[in-house]
């Protein structure tokens, strides 16, 4: 049986979103790439560091490059890809966005799903990123003067504005949990997490799989399943999880999230403006966009597919980005980046005689090491602090990578990429000793 596109909303011939969905492997056929897509057995295999940027990546070899956790850095392939779907798309606009766009979609959320383990296809909304997202899911929950919203002192710093907000309009009970650093033993902190949570009638629950500022992987697993069993809908800010740890959605129905959140961008490597929409099978929550367009009433990933016309290149992207990742093993990887993370935090521990914000188990391809500044004044560091710091090793040093202000210390945030190596870190440690020598 091929796959049958027909009409459900608006004029598209392709828009009957839910039904491709719901197609078996064997049943739906994809349509086929309108060109050629990049040959990674010609080059054999690249290796990491220096010659994976060169190769791969389009940075410029002028500036010490530390700082993949802000906006990602995109693989050269996928956004080459992307560029061609754009060329593609403008030779017969009508033709792609009227017959293709929608099947192409559904092709590409099947793949996703099959590569994070989703119970089905349905499972995954693609978005434009995670602000897109939280923002649809927030405005979603119906949250009012009966809800009890639970968060931590680590929540991204915009999201936790708009949660403020809500509930200074509706009247909805916050409670903020505080994370203390450093944190040496994870369990504690779990611990403490569960009383606070057992301590009220929470409604909702918003966690970081990987915080931003201050990183440490969360077990959410476990988070989540007592959750469950507190009958406390469970949410996942997962912006930097996805090609940066093992994520997968094939755990036991009570240890997953109810919606959980990912950026495509980031340490996936896809072009800007792609992220994904995690929502469990099970759940009673209705999740709409919150931009609206024809595909309202349609069935939810109708009404995400098409929320006005748009750039979709990256999201068809992805295809390539899976092709590159599939390539050199997704599992190595991960191991080679979180690795060199901790080659580089323990080399920069031992330059500066400083320490971590956290232990090595919860910790991934992006750390925090405390910097070799006292304070003289005794009063804590602040933002404007750090900010210097950071703008010294950027216009003294071509070194990109931030520093950030924790409980009244001072801590530079690596990440640890494909294409860096650990020659980059010694020079960021020079670099810091430099400026310390002359504070």
């Amino acid at each position: 049986m091929s796959s049958i596109a027909r009409r459900d909303f608006g004029s598209f011939h392709c828009s009957n979103v839910e039904e491709l969905l719901n197609l078996t492997d064997d049943q739906f056929i994809p349509l086929p790439i309108p060109f050629s897509l990049y040959d990674y057995t010609k080059d054999g295999k690249i290796p990491f560091g220096r010659l994976m940027s060169e190769k791969y990546f389009l940075l410029d070899n002028k500036y010490v490059y530390l700082n993949h956790g802000a906006f990602g850095c995109v693989l050269r392939p996928a956004l080459e890809c992307s560029h061609l779907f754009q060329y593609y798309i403008e030779k017969q606009p009508l033709r792609f966005y009227d017959r293709e766009l929608f099947l192409r979609l559904v092709d590409v959320i099947r793949k996703m799903a099959k590569l994070l383990g989703c119970a089905t296809a349905k499972n995954l909304i693609l978005v434009e990123n995670v602000t897109f997202a939280w923002n649809s899911v927030v405005t979603s929950l119906n949250i009012d003067d009966k809800s009890h919203i639970f968060i931590t002192n680590t929540m991204y710093g915009a999201y936790k504005k708009f949660i403020k907000k809500i509930c200074l309009n509706t009247g909805a009970q916050l409670y903020e949990f505080s994370i203390d650093f450093p944190i040496n033993d994870i369990n504690k902190v779990i611990d403490k997490m569960k009383i606070a949570l057992k301590s009220h009638q929470f409604t909702y629950a918003f966690f970081d799989h990987i915080s931003s500022n201050s990183p440490f992987i969360l077990p959410i697993n476990d988070l989540c399943h007592y959750c469950k069993q507190l009958n406390i809908t469970c949410i996942i800010d997962g912006a930097h999880a996805l090609g940066s740890i093992d994520l997968r959605f094939d755990y036991e129905d009570d240890y997953l999230p109810d919606i959980y959140l990912i950026n495509c961008h980031k340490w996936f490597c896809a072009p800007k403006g792609v992220g994904l929409l995690y929502i469990k099978s099970n759940t009673k929550l209705t999740i709409r966009p919150c931009v609206q367009s024809h595909g309202i009433s349609s069935g939810m990933h109708s009404e995400f597919f098409w929320t006005g016309l748009k750039d979709y290149s990256s999201f068809l992207a992805l295809t390539e980005c899976l092709r590159f990742w599939s390539y050199y093993g997704m599992q190595m990887i991960i191991d080679r980046n979180r690795q060199l993370a901790k080659e580089a935090s323990d080399l920069l521990v031992q330059m500066w005689n400083t320490s971590k914000l956290t232990s090595d188990d919860i910790s991934g391809p992006m750390r925090c090491i405390k910097l070799p500044i006292s304070d003289d004044n005794n009063g804590g560091f602040k933002y404007d602090d750090a900010e210097i710091i950071q703008n010294q090793l950027y216009h003294d040093f071509n070194i990109e990578v931030p520093i950030k202000s924790i409980d009244g210390n001072l801590y530079v945030r690596i990440s640890a990429h494909l294409y860096n190596y650990i020659e980059q870190y010694k020079q960021l440690g020079h670099a810091i000793v430099e400026i310390a020598r002359n504070k």
